[in-house]
């Protein structure tokens, strides 16, 4: 077999730049043309699903006709979508015809022409024309010929039609011999070109709704860390639920009674609630599944954070029993649950994915259970294509009633959200600081889609204090002085963010109105830097920053004289597990509250003992006043107790508050029941599709 050279091609796409797997070809000093196109696929005939005639794509919204004599093979990471190759093949399985078909993401509204004559520069064209295919923004061709090192001449005839944030590159290629014999199959090919509208799986845009989505980096609700909103909080559901002003509503759970001391609960489930496969949910499987959750095998980075109050947690995730002390099942719909105290809290803290439930016999069919996952919420899992596509349908039989979506379609790293969303892929989308000015002007359309909100989050720049020199709090707080923070908000954010003092954020309990930010104070940053250890910056060694603004990388560079070295990790998954490990000395994150309580965002973050700490932070004080706050039933005196807790991080400078976040969305008006909340809440079950009414 011949050997493919793959040359990877870079492209701004929303902000980013993507490397994009081209055809060997297209860089013709690399490589001899009429090579093997990138993305052929060497199976035996055996192990083939050919595709013979029209191959219709409802996934993508095209279809085209392969000539007789031509198959077509769909490759598992779509890229290309459709490998192709006509007329008899020879001795080593090369035919005379090879092709491929791509749907790549446009990146912009530039036009097929310039688009493919950017991406395709340096090939000897023959011919460049327009091209017209009905339900197309734009399309060219380009008809191109040069020879191989062995004097062969191999022609390509490369089509590209643009639709919205899609680009479809069609490609036809044979040595020139070959192409006299082929050329009007080509043509042919190319002519039954069809865009349709998508309809991926069934799901309609009559009924269902269409949004853009990034890394899915699990299903599985004892490790999720993405909050009961999405796609998880969908599939599965808990005994109780946070509804859209924030309070703990009931989900699985019928009721419950809460002892006189606050440390006993009594759940009675609902008498309809079932798994998708119609298996009635029992107070057992609510056991087994938090059991499960805090098993030690599990490794789950969350489960202890959330059920860690539970009398016997400990016990189990430090590999004791593996049944959990504090959880009685009385009978099927009736569980009793004891903690450790009052917490006031514990309630809020069921309404995150580690408390949900799943099916003992999914969860034991294999590592790739949530393939398939036998959930018991709102919505069933109907195709998941990895890093592709997932789309949910609506669970007819769901305890609270079926909902009014037909299906959830995710479109995952398609193309540009914001794109996307003008064009009408998709039916709703977060909106950043580049695009928010045109969307709160009055004038431009997308003013009536802009939907404004709060959200209890705050970002800030974390120090690991066992990294030296982090672990000087001198050194600590001269960088912390050494930024602009104001001047980056004002000049980054456009002021569309708040200047955050502390941790927990406005609009929650215990938030301290009379705190006041750092400040920016480069000779009090120089003075700290002589008096710490270190004796001054010139002793400091490089600092290696994992801190997401090179803004504050600039700061440090030119106000202090450090040696700064900048780190990205681009994928969510990646970033965690390094935060895991707290292989970061300085990094700039963010937390946003899963449940209204400040516990939330200062024990969890901040108490030696907490999994989320992960600036290597320990404080006896400290870990005293937050569990004196835990438990504290006068609620003046426990928000003091949080405010001095919150004091006491800031005075030794362990992170730095940065800002605090307000929403911004674009929603389309046919899209009724959506609300913009403070936390991420399940909505889906309440989101209709209301079109021309």
């Amino acid at each position: 077999m011949r050997k493919a050279i793959v040359v990877f091609v870079l492209l701004a796409v929303g902000g980013a730049t993507i490397a994009l797997a081209w055809p060997s070809s297209v860089q013709p000093e690399l490589q001899p043309a009429g090579t093997e196109p990138f993305g052929w696929r060497s199976i035996a005939p055996q192990q083939q699903t050919e595709i013979v005639g029209l191959y219709e794509n409802t996934t993508e919204g095209f279809s085209v006709v392969l000539p007789e004599g031509w198959v077509g093979q769909e490759n598992e990471d779509n890229f290309p979508l459709l490998s192709i190759r006509g007329g008899e093949e020879d001795e080593e399985a090369n035919a005379p015809v090879r092709g491929q078909l791509w749907v790549i993401p446009r990146g912009d509204d530039s036009p097929a022409q310039a688009w493919m004559e950017g991406q395709l520069a340096g090939l000897p064209v023959v011919t460049s024309e327009p091209r017209s295919f009905e339900r197309a923004d734009s399309a060219h061709q380009l008809f191109t010929s040069r020879p191989t090192e062995e004097g062969v001449v191999v022609v390509d005839l490369w089509t590209a039609v643009a639709r919205g944030s899609q680009m479809f590159l069609l490609r036809v290629q044979a040595d020139e011999p070959d192409w006299l014999a082929f050329e009007a199959d080509a043509n042919a090919y190319i002519d039954s070109f069809m865009l349709q509208t998508p309809m991926p799986f069934g799901a309609s845009r009559e009924d269902s709704l269409f949004q853009w989505w990034g890394e899915i980096v699990t299903l599985d609700p004892a490790l999720s860390r993405q909050g009961a909103g999405g796609i998880t909080g969908a599939i599965f559901s808990g005994l109780v639920k946070l509804d859209t002003d924030l309070q703990v509503v009931p989900d699985m759970a019928e009721s419950w009674e809460v002892s006189d001391d606050g440390t006993v609960f009594t759940f009675t489930l609902k008498d309809n609630v079932q798994f998708h496969d119609g298996r009635a949910v029992t107070a057992a499987d609510v056991k087994y599944s938090w059991e499960r959750a805090l098993h030690p095998d599990l490794e789950s980075p969350v489960a202890f954070t959330y059920l860690g109050d539970i009398v016997g947690a400990k016990a189990v995730t430090d590999g004791g029993p593996e049944t959990l002390e504090g959880v009685e099942v009385l009978d099927d719909r009736t569980l009793r649950v004891t903690i450790r105290d009052s917490f006031s809290y514990f309630l809020s803290k069921l309404t995150y994915p580690t408390s949900f439930v799943v099916d003992r016999a999914n969860v034991e069919t294999g590592e790739n259970w949530t393939d398939t996952p036998n959930g018991t919420g709102a919505f069933k899992l109907k195709v998941w294509q990895k890093d592709q596509l997932l789309i949910l349908e609506r669970n007819e039989d769901w305890y609270d009633g079926a909902p009014a979506l037909a299906h959830v379609v995710y479109r995952i790293f398609a193309g540009n959200p914001m794109q996307m969303y003008e064009t009408g892929e998709i039916d709703l989308t977060s909106i950043y600081v580049n695009n928010i000015d045109r969307a709160r002007d009055p004038a431009n359309a997308l003013n009536n889609d802009l939907i404004e909100g709060t959200e209890l989050c705050t970002s800030y720049l974390g120090f690991n204090v066992s990294h030296p020199p982090f672990n000087d709090p001198k050194v600590r707080q001269a960088l912390a002085l050494a930024m602009e923070a104001d001047k980056q908000l004002e000049v980054t954010y456009k002021g569309l963010a708040a200047r955050a003092a502390g941790f927990v954020p406005p609009g929650m309990f215990a938030h301290n109105k009379r705190a006041a930010p750092s400040r920016f104070d480069l000779e009090t940053a120089q003075q700290l830097l002589k008096e710490s250890r270190y004796g001054g910056a010139v002793n400091l060694p490089p600092i290696t920053s994992y801190a997401r603004d090179d803004a504050i990388h600039w700061a440090w560079r030119e106000h202090l004289g450090l040696e700064v070295e900048a780190v990205s990790v681009f994928e969510f998954s990646d970033f965690l597990e390094r935060l895991d490990n707290e292989e970061y000395g300085v990094f700039t994150a963010g937390w946003c509250a899963d449940y209204p309580d400040p516990q939330n965002f200062l024990h969890v973050l901040f108490h030696s003992e907490s999994a989320e700490n992960r600036f290597g932070y320990e404080d006896v004080d400290l870990d005293a006043v937050l569990e004196d706050a835990a438990v504290e039933p006068d609620p003046d005196r426990r928000a003091g107790l949080y405010q001095l807790a919150e004091q006491m991080v800031l005075d030794n400078w362990v992170a730095v508050p940065l800002r605090h976040n307000n929403s911004y969305m674009l929603v389309r008006p046919y899209v009724k029941g959506f609300e913009l909340t403070p936390i991420g809440v399940p909505q889906l079950q309440n989101i209709s599709i209301e079109r021309g009414q």
